[in-house]
């Protein structure tokens, strides 16, 4: 009895890993969980995660308990969105825009963890300051599971760094 039990758990198992193949990583977890993509993201009401599985970084005043500070910046924000987004695409392989470019002070990502390729979302957002300089809102969340190890904090770490 046992013994079926376990070569049945065995052969799901095998049928799922083939499918998770055949399929695509990326894929696979889209039949399983959904779209990666969130739709767009209000810094100035949308929450935190309630999972330790997200990261905030944003320019003084701009939001709540950032896990650290974004400098000012002295572009506008439509020329610091650009550069934001050309910088994400070339230091992450496997991250893609997602939304439609109608707002160019905005602009939104999924990308995927390089081996199992779970989802993640990347929202960011430039917005004039007072003193004439952009402010910078960065967002960045796991689709799936409870703790993403602080890989979404230091992805958003490795696109604010000097480069």
């Amino acid at each position: 009895m046992i013994k079926t039990l376990v070569l049945g758990a065995l052969g799901i198992i095998a049928i799922a890993a083939v499918a998770f193949v055949l399929i695509g990583r990326e894929r696979s977890w889209e039949l399983i969980a959904g779209s990666p993509d969130t739709g767009p993201r209000d810094f100035s009401t949308d929450g935190r995660s309630s999972s330790p599985n997200d990261a905030l970084a944003c320019s003084p005043g701009l939001c709540n308990a950032p896990d650290f500070e974004i400098a000012p910046v002295d572009e506008t924000p439509e020329a610091a969105i650009a550069r934001l987004a050309d910088r994400l695409t070339s230091i992450d392989k496997l991250a893609h825009r997602v939304d439609d470019g109608s707002d160019p002070r905005k602009a939104r990502f999924v990308t995927y963890s390089p081996t199992m390729r779970f989802p993640d979302v990347i929202h960011l957002e430039a917005t004039p300051l007072d003193d004439g300089r952009t402010g910078l809102m960065a967002y960045a969340a796991a689709q799936l599971g409870k703790s993403d190890l602080g890989k979404n904090r230091g992805r958003l770490e490795a696109l604010f760094a000097r480069p």
